[in-house]
């Protein structure tokens, strides 16, 4: 269940006045049926999506300014390479306040997004016809990515929420493995993995010198009561193996302006990288540069906090009326992320509950097969939204598995 406490003492810390500046603000739903993304354009207008990653939450008014100031200029051309973005510079700023972790802008390449950067990794730093290591359920990109490369694919199912890490070491000796991809913290499962949990699995990859490529993109949603650990933060032989991941996409809600980072702390590593063509390199947006320098920021930061709080109580929201919908419905409520990953095998909708609540409730979830073969009979639900919305999508839901349907 969910912990309540302080926030981790190694955040920002902020004045009283410049977190009072912090307004999140939520749109309606006509609203936001307005808008041209992915996420509400992919069903018809009956329907609520509550499927992929984005928050419905207007971005913090520094991004907004930040992007109204590269209007009034007309900086819309080329950006600057890597180097000269102030993106890096930021990140090491933000990674040193948050979690306490120093890098040197250096050991830091700016790209356009964090599959881009798992393909990049894999293409760069194994062969063909090695094997990589994937946890699932997980998000349906890294097995998409990997089946892509000419990589074998090698699964793993998570053990309810946890790793075997028995099993993990004996499929990591059996296959000679590569490279595992870690998702942390985990989507779909919101675990914030321990820094015993990843220790062991760090004992793992170094014993059968694997390399560990870290999607890190939710570290920010982390709740009070968890802490975030960068992996490559767990010693030098762990960062010598080491390839970490992030973007202020979807803590700041700007996953459409396409910027993100890959961090690799070995010269080595990092030179592997470098020689990819530089396209994988230079592709990112000159308006996500702009938004994501102003999201790692004290301003961002201040936002982070009522964004979080806001989550907080649409996680409490769940943790109070998901029973209400169905006492067969089981889930734990996340360490990090908005998303809640719904054991539905109990009310009989498998294989694939999604369709009956798109169907029945009018409400898109995410369904679980796609997560990998251990999400048959789930869905996952996006619960960063209103609390009206939120109530809305939940009722619907309930009012579904009322009427008969067998």
């Amino acid at each position: 269940m969910w912990i309540s406490g302080r926030s981790p003492s190694d955040r920002p810390r902020l004045t009283e006045h410049t977190r009072m500046q912090a307004e999140l603000e939520i749109p309606a739903l006509e609203e936001l049926r307005g808008r041209r993304g992915r996420k509400w354009t992919r069903f018809p207008p009956d329907v609520i999506p509550a499927w992929i990653a984005d928050m419905d939450y207007l971005p913090a008014a520094c991004i907004r300014n930040a992007l109204r100031e590269a209007l009034d200029r007309g900086d819309l051309g080329y950006g600057a390479g890597s180097a000269l973005s102030g993106v890096p510079q930021s990140f090491v700023w933000w990674a040193a306040r948050r979690w306490g972790w120093e890098i040197d802008t250096a050991q830091i390449e700016v790209m356009p997004d964090i599959v881009g950067g798992i393909a990049n990794c894999i293409e760069a730093l194994t062969s063909p016809e090695d094997a990589v290591i994937v946890l699932t359920p997980i998000y349906p990109p890294f097995l998409s990515t990997v089946r892509a490369s000419g990589r074998r694919l090698v699964t793993q199912a998570l053990n309810e929420d946890r790793i075997d890490f028995a099993a993990l070491d004996e499929l990591a000796r059996t296959h000679a493995a590569r490279m595992i991809l870690l998702c942390n913290p985990h989507n779909p499962l919101g675990r914030s993995y321990t820094r015993e949990e990843l220790q062991q699995l760090a004992n793992i990859a170094a014993a059968r010198e694997m390399i560990v490529v870290s999607d890190e993109v939710h570290a920010d949603l982390t709740y009070p009561g968890y802490t975030h650990t960068p992996f490559a933060m767990l010693g030098e032989e762990v960062r010598v193996r080491t390839v970490t991941l992030n973007s202020a996409s979807k803590a700041f809600n700007i996953a459409g302006l396409r910027t993100a980072v890959c961090i690799a702390q070995d010269g080595l590593l990092l030179q592997r990288l470098r020689a990819l063509p530089p396209s994988r390199w230079t592709a990112f947006s000159t308006f996500g540069v702009r938004a994501t320098r102003a999201a790692w920021s004290e301003e961002g930061a201040a936002w982070l906090g009522a964004c979080m709080s806001y989550l907080a109580k649409m996680r409490e929201l769940l943790i109070h009326k998901l029973p209400e919908v169905s006492p067969g419905i089981r889930w734990r409520p996340p360490e990090a992320t908005y998303l809640a990953w719904l054991d539905c095998r109990a009310l009989s909708l498998e294989p694939n509950p999604a369709r009956f609540f798109l169907e029945r409730a009018r409400v898109a979830l995410s369904p679980g097969h796609e997560f990998g073969a251990p999400g048959t009979g789930f869905a996952r639900l996006n619960f960063a939204t209103s609390a009206v919305i939120l109530e809305e999508i939940l009722s619907r839901m309930s009012d579904a598995l009322r009427r008969p349907h067998t």
